[in-house]
């Protein structure tokens, strides 16, 4: 996520401060073991040069036969964080085709050396996961007029707010209102952003410092959820960050995730 517009981001910033924080679980800690277990299959999409390393995308079914998705996420190689250029890099990963009911399309990663200012400046990686083909995202222009159209309200996750504007090939962007840098209780190290275009949330996408991934975490965070869905399909409740040693690699993941029909 980048090149928001300065002005609406500074006046967020007073609205978060004004905000009370709600009350929030810990973090819960997820085990270090592999991706496979027992009653669950993981299939891989291609693997791709990142930096110093590389990355891949995945995703896990149930193995009841019915092949219902669990989780969708990426592995970024341990080596992926080393060296990292003074440059922006981007790039599209492909998720494995005919899984997991085919709701998650791709995913575009970003390494944002600068970060973005006013309140997003550390170095981070964006990792959007969407449910639109690659081909669609691509067409998303600048100044792209239905940018500026948003869901019904029904559709909102609570407590995020549209950034006016967007990004082109990349859509409209809502922030979490409760985050630590919005609310004014702490310092950006990892948030989650969803996004819009044309009046549908078309992507969803955790915002992770190098910094913080540097530190190994190994956590899981809750995600608020709207009222209903416009798009029927498997929707995340959680998501994860965390490191395993063996071999050495860093996954973000959308996980448990729940089947929502189109209201």
């Amino acid at each position: 996520m980048k090149h928001f517009v300065k002005l609406s981001l500074i006046a967020l910033m007073g609205v978060g401060i004004g905000l009370q924080s709600c009350q929030k679980d810990e973090p819960a800690v997820l085990d270090k073991g592999d991706l496979k277990s027992q009653g669950t299959n993981t299939f891989y999409g291609s693997t791709v040069p990142f930096a110093g390393g590389t990355a891949r995308a995945w995703i896990q079914v149930d193995g009841n036969g019915n092949g219902d998705p669990i989780a969708v996420g990426i592995d970024l190689s341990e080596n992926a964080l080393e060296n990292l250029p003074d440059e922006p890099v981007a790039i599209v990963l492909d998720l494995p085709k005919n899984k997991g009911g085919n709701f998650y399309t791709h995913m575009l990663v970003d390494w944002n050396p600068h970060g973005h200012l006013p309140i997003y400046g550390a170095p981070h990686f964006d990792f959007h996961f969407y449910i639109i083909p690659n081909e669609e995202r691509l067409q998303i222009g600048e100044n792209d007029p239905e940018m500026n159209i948003l869901p019904a309200q029904q559709y909102w996750p609570p407590l995020y707010m549209n950034i006016p504007g967007g990004v082109p090939q990349m859509g409209a962007h809502w922030i979490d209102l409760l985050s630590p840098e919005i609310a004014g209780t702490g310092e950006f190290t990892q948030t989650f952003i969803w996004g819009s275009y044309d009046g549908s949330f078309i992507f969803f996408e955790p915002m992770i410092t190098s910094e913080f991934l540097l530190t190994h975490p190994n956590e899981t965070y809750p995600l608020r959820q709207p009222e209903a869905y416009e798009i029927a399909g498997w929707y995340a409740t959680d998501y994860s960050i965390n490191y395993t040693t063996r071999p050495g690699k860093y996954t973000v993941a959308l996980r448990n995730l729940v089947y929502h029909e189109a209201e």
